[in-house]
């Protein structure tokens, strides 16, 4: 009988000292994830302004790393009668999200161990936020926090705040009171919004240490189904008509090129121009017919000449993801045998196919280009 009451008290103790979620409030526990996200739908490490930012390039006092020369400061001291200092940026054109939403990100606060992190979402018309506790102050630190367990929509809707498909605007982060006699002070670098889906394998290549440039085709896109928002010589084809089963919304296809050689091309311009890192890679999915081979370039501005990696034996009918490491594989199309160096501009991004004999033509398809930085030496 002591045995079986002993017992009972130790249960009753153990269930009743787990901690209670709450939504709307976090411990800021977790730092860089351990793997590359299985979509990542915004990004920026305000190398380049490619989106609007509530804040101002810095270049002084940040993360020490090559390839690396700024980070988002300023922001507005204070914010109306909400908050000491709101800093932040808007994702354009209003990425859509995923399974699991989650956000990383560098950060140095000063003046408090909490911030309240915002997000917006275009299709609910409202925020949903989370304060996150116990960050580190007066030093560089990463967080990653999970929007889809802990956010907590502003209206007091319950429910899971984030789903998929939804559109995401701004994120603001909210730190202290305003007037209160304290200096708070924040810088943000290298952010990177992503998603997971818990129903596929994890990715065995590590998280992104920078991502560099972007591309989805998700939104922004007019009737016509043209890019708006990555120029270049592609067509956009939707998920449920002219895209392959198993595309995310909209991707971009392969077009003629402008020499008759039946071959075809998807050219995305990056505009502006980015800078590469110390490991630089690239990841996209592909989906491809009539061709086993592909040709992946970049154009390296800084020695104004491409750099190209060949695919050899590529999966046919199907959506395959590809990493390629174009610091350590890629070369020169002059012959060249230079590597591509940490701080170069890259101003375009190629796929090359040719049709393998007959007369069907090849066809491609491209999703969730990400360029980005890797962890590790070459």
């Amino acid at each position: 009988m002591i045995r079986l009451f002993c017992l009972f008290l130790f249960c009753f103790f153990s269930f009743s000292c787990q901690p209670i979620q709450v939504r709307g409030r976090a411990l800021a526990g977790s730092g860089r994830p351990s793997s590359f996200p299985h979509r990542i739908w915004a990004a920026c490490d305000f190398e380049s302004k490619r989106y609007e930012w509530f804040g101002e390039a810095s270049t002084s006092n940040i993360p020490q790393y090559p390839g690396n020369t700024k980070a988002l400061g300023g922001g507005v001291k204070p914010y109306k009668n909400f908050s000491g200092l709101m800093i932040g940026l808007n994702p354009v054109p209003g990425p859509r999200m995923g399974e699991v939403n989650s956000l990383y990100l560098r950060y140095k606060l000063t003046g408090s161990e909490s911030a309240t992190f915002q997000h917006f979402s275009l299709t609910t018309e409202d925020n949903n936020h989370i304060l996150l506790q116990g960050l580190t102050e007066g030093r560089w630190s990463e967080v990653s926090m999970n929007f889809s367990r802990d956010a907590r929509r502003n209206d007091g809707t319950p429910g899971i705040p984030f789903k998929r498909g939804e559109r995401m605007d701004d994120l603001k982060v909210f730190v202290g009171k305003p007037h209160d006699g304290k200096n708070y002070d924040l810088l943000l670098d290298d952010v990177i919004f992503f998603s997971n889906d818990p129903k596929l394998p994890r990715e065995s290549e590590p998280f992104p240490k920078r991502v560099m440039f972007l591309a989805a085709f998700d939104t922004g896109i007019s009737e016509k189904s043209k890019p708006k928002y990555w120029p270049g010589d592609f067509k956009i084809a939707l998920e449920g008509k002219d895209a392959p089963e198993g595309a995310y919304w909209g991707v971009a296809q392969a077009v003629p090129k402008k020499v008759s050689d039946r071959g075809k091309w998807i050219r995305i311009q990056v505009d502006p121009m980015v800078t590469t890192g110390e490991r630089t890679k690239l990841r996209f999915r592909y989906y491809l017919k009539g061709a086993s081979k592909m040709i992946v370039q970049m154009f390296d501005a800084t020695v104004q000449d491409n750099r190209h990696i060949r695919i050899e034996n590529c999966r046919k009918n199907k959506w395959v993801t590809q990493y390629l490491d174009f610091s350590r594989d890629s070369r020169r199309n002059d012959g060249s045998k230079d590597n591509l160096r940490a701080g170069n501009l890259i101003d375009d991004i190629f796929f090359f196919v040719q049709p393998e004999g007959g007369e069907k033509p090849v066809e491609l398809f491209v999703d969730e280009i990400v360029l980005f930085d890797a962890e590790g030496s070459i």
